[in-house]
């Protein structure tokens, strides 16, 4: 289940005296400590404000402290003794350093003392403090997990722009308290509001209002992932919008735009992770500071931090479903599963408004969806299994109307223009030679298999029928070009309604399981292991994967090559369903590779072949042995025999191992009574909330057909009754959202986006205004004309000041090339009175001095 995140706020601020049983030789041992300059600069505050009583008869100590709490740990006594608001407690000294992988460097002073500094993963929480002074000036406090300071961004009140400098004791600082402080004055009274949140999300200056938005509370949906990080779900957002003091003038529709803007959800449906890359298959060898670009949704909203030197102050927002269950098995070590589906947004939009295929070649709700399986110990083993989701890739659409269903049609020019590239890119991505691993030792490049199981109707007179066969056309069509010499492409397509009309629900779900299973053992999945030591890796026989965003590195011993691709006509209802029961098989064979095993009953034996065998042995299996197992040899016969770690007994005969995908080969009642229902609902559960939000998103309804996904469970008899009822209320919800909503909810994803803003707020530039900050001014000479005229020639930024007796001022400003002038940003500031201020600006352009036409008249 989900967890909300606590309010923890554990600041390692860590410092220890110790008594010196040893001259240092040479002055130089000082400067070989690596965090020695780190430790004053950010831990000065600290040590300044740390004390205790050092006991005679310890040998040494040394001390921990946070926010709330001081650890005092005698080494030879070997226990420590944690302080909280005075009331004492004691542990044992190795579970504290094994509990927060605590780390100690150490610096020699002088003659007496040793500093130890102690680093370790136990830090704070992200915390953002929004603080509007009475002044109406804003400022946004932020304090990263990852980080020990504090840094203060301020909106300019003018532009909205935001501005850091990361100048110490001004903008940046120890801790939020000291950097509140600073900006306060010392005084909460000078506070009109502040706003406490735990991630910034993204801002935008647009036009009258800088908008800012903040995430309010978290979920931590996915708590630790193998090798370390937490997934977080956005369970609370705010949209803070700040009044600008001189507005640019804006078109009368766009205020109202920025109000639906405002009004965008994102709560339940968007998340992030702080230290690690999830925007790439599990694991990902590139640092989380380089996403890639299709996942990502705040892209153009992060844009404003990027540009003042803080990248990592605005986490990188994701648009799906993130979330994990605890499961076990029969007698065995439990486990972690996880659904990770992340949304593309190179076709963003709702059901009506993006179909098929778009210049970007890619189609309309496009997801791509994880299942990580792992094991927790000291050395985590995993597997990831990788599937895509979305509307058939060819150009095509639906013309909505109110009365009847919805007509299909399909582009009369060039229908299949980037279909190609589309898979080149899905190719590229799951191809077990991709630019992010390396496959050594292979004799030919393996193809790439990418199947699309077609769930469309297909009878006679169905509307669907049309797509079914450009669908067909479109994969000929392809092969014809050769542009994909490296990846073959099957089209399967299976009638999901028309079976579970005409055979039900039970044996649609057996004949699906018969065509998923020779490309799914093919394809197969990756499985590895996390050590958290290079050592460990230097051992390990396989693919090393490492980045700077964790310790340690993955060893990954089989890799999935190629992947398998869901659709229907929206890619919601019949495609949840059945990725489900795909998916189900490689859940089930993930677990028994991990030593989780899910049997109930005997072990079933089947005959099965494999029709691919061309594809390279990446989704194979290398196991010879259950887990636990050991195989050996007798010095003297050289006859082999067994050892089983498990419950630590020898034998001559050979273990009976589990059958690779077995449960392929079951039908729906053997696969029931056989396996542990437990993991399989919990595993459902995940995919019913997983549907729910890709329907929301995309036809801002729940998802209809559900109720098959709990065809596993003692009560999906009691969902059948009402699943009739409930889809025709989801129905005539979707009609409602399409016909009346959908326009609304389009223009909110493109703006959020950063899409066609030249339609829907054109006032605000791609590159907003630049103000520089006056250091120097330049005063206009005196005159002695009776007109009192000045002409002022101006070829760079440069402020002037201008004499007591102005009454005219004239400003030219040259434009070095020719160009459109959408903006003008003039300061005027008042003379020795506030009184004394330009009465009338006039604004003329224009190629030259003589032919200058009035613009603008204030």
């Amino acid at each position: 289940m989900a967890q909300e995140d606590s309010n923890k706020d554990f600041s390692l601020i860590t410092v220890a005296i110790l008594p010196c049983q040893k001259k240092p030789e040479k002055k130089a041992e000082l400067k070989e400590s690596r965090i020695a300059n780190w430790i004053f600069s950010t831990e000065q505050y600290a040590i300044k404000n740390l004390s205790f009583k050092r006991p005679a008869y310890w040998t040494s100590h040394f001390a921990l402290c946070s926010h709330h709490s001081v650890f005092i740990t005698s080494i030879k006594t070997n226990e420590v003794r944690k302080i909280v608001n005075g009331i004492s407690c004691h542990q044992d000294e190795t579970n504290l350093f094994k509990v927060w992988n605590l780390k100690c460097d150490v610096i020699c002073m002088d003659l007496h003392e040793v500093l130890i500094f102690i680093s370790g993963s136990c830090s704070r929480d992200t915390s953002v403090l929004v603080v509007v002074l009475e002044t109406s000036e804003v400022y946004i406090i932020i304090s990263l997990s990852t980080g020990h300071d504090t840094q203060v961004i301020y909106v300019d009140p003018t532009t909205g722009s935001l501005c850091y400098g990361g100048k110490i004791g001004h903008d940046l600082f120890n801790s939020e308290e000291e950097a509140l402080h600073h900006v306060t004055n010392g005084s909460k009274l000078l506070c009109k509001s502040t706003i406490y949140a735990r991630a910034l999300l993204g801002y935008a200056a647009l036009g009258s209002f800088g908008l800012l938005l903040v995430a309010t509370r978290l979920s931590m949906t996915i708590p630790n992932l193998p090798g370390g990080g937490c997934v977080y779900t956005v369970t609370e957002s705010q949209w803070i919008k700040i009044q600008l003091q001189n507005p640019q003038p804006q078109g009368r529709w766009e205020p109202a735009n920025i109000q639906q803007l405002a009004e965008l959800d994102i709560d339940g449906k968007h998340y992030f992770c702080e230290t690690k890359d999830i925007t790439r298959p599990f694991p990902s060898r590139m640092a989380f500071q380089t996403p890639d670009d299709e996942f990502v949704w705040n892209g153009w909203f992060s844009k404003p931090f990027k540009d003042i030197g803080l990248p990592k102050h605005c986490v990188i927002l994701l648009q799906g479903f993130a979330e994990c269950r605890n499961i076990g098995g029969t007698g065995q070590q439990g486990g972690t599963v996880a659904l990770i589906a992340r949304r593309s947004r190179l076709h963003p939009g709702t059901r009506y408004l993006a179909r098929g295929l778009n210049a970007c070649s890619s189609t309309g709700n496009e997801v791509e969806c994880e299942q990580l399986v792992w094991r927790a110990g000291q050395n985590v083993s995993f597997s990831s299994y990788i599937w895509r989701r979305g509307t058939i890739p060819i150009w095509w659409g639906a013309e909505l109307k109110l009365a009847v269903e919805a007509e299909i049609y399909v582009s009369g020019q060039d229908p299949y223009k980037g279909s190609s590239r589309y898979y080149e890119r899905l190719s590229r991505r799951y191809g077990a030679q991709s630019s992010e691993l390396t496959v050594v030792k292979q004799k030919k490049t393996p193809l790439v298999p990418i199947v699309c199981i077609n769930l469309l109707r297909y009878g006679e007179g169905k509307s669907e029928t049309i797509l079914v066969k450009h669908f067909k056309d479109s994969l000929k069509y392809i092969r014809s070009t050769g542009k994909l010499p490296h990846t073959w492409i099957q089209l399967i397509n299976y009638d999901w309604h028309a079976s579970v009309k005409s055979k039900g629900e039970q044996q649609t779900i057996e004949e699906l399981w018969k065509r998923l299973k020779a490309p799914t053992m093919t394809i197969g999945f990756c499985e590895g292991n996390y050590f958290p030591s290079w050592q460990q890796l230097k051992e390990c026989k396989g693919l090393v994967v490492r980045n700077d965003d964790f310790e340690g590195g993955f060893c990954l011993t089989s890799l999935q090559n190629g992947v398998i691709r869901f659709n229907c006509a929206d890619s919601l209802d019949r495609t949840n369903a059945a990725s489900f029961f795909g998916a189900l098989q490689v859940f089930v064979e993930q677990c028994r590779r991990l030593g989780i095993s899910l049997d109930r009953d005997a072990v079933y034996g089947f005959p099965s072949m494999n029709r691919y065998a061309d594809f390279g042995n990446y989704g194979g299996s290398t196991d010879t042995l259950p887990p636990g197992w050991e195989e050996r040899f007798d010095s003297v016969t050289g006859k082999p025999y067994y050892i089983d770690h498990n419950t630590r007994t020898t034998t001559w005969e050979p273990p009976r191992q589990d059958k690779p995908w077995k449960r392929f080969d079951m039908s729906f009642d053997q696969f029931k009574s056989s396996t542990m229902l437990t993991p399989i609902n919990q595993l459902a559960d995940l995919f019913l909330l997983a549907g729910d939000i890709h329907a929301t998103l995309y036809t801002g309804s729940k998802a209809m057909h559900s109720q098959i996904l709990n065809i596993f469970s003692d009560e999906g008899g009691k969902f059948s009754k009402f699943s009739a009822a409930q889809n025709v209320k989801i129905t005539l919800q979707r009609r409602y959202q399409n016909v009346l909503v959908d326009s609304s909810r389009q223009k909110q994803l493109e703006m959020f986006l950063g899409l066609r803003l030249f339609k829907h707020l054109p006032s605000t530039p791609i590159h907003p205004l630049k103000v520089g900050i006056i250091t120097t001014f330049r005063v206009l000479p005196e005159t002695n004309s009776d007109i009192h005229y000045y002409r002022i020639l101006l070829e760079e930024f440069f402020p002037q000041v201008c004499p007591p007796a102005a009454d005219v001022v004239e400003m030219f400003i040259y434009l070095q090339e020719p160009s459109h002038v959408c903006q003008l940003l003039l300061t005027v500031s008042h003379g020795e009175e506030d009184a004394s201020y330009p009465s009338t600006v006039d604004v003329r352009t224009g190629c030259s001095l003589d032919s200058l036409k009035l613009v603008l008249e204030v």
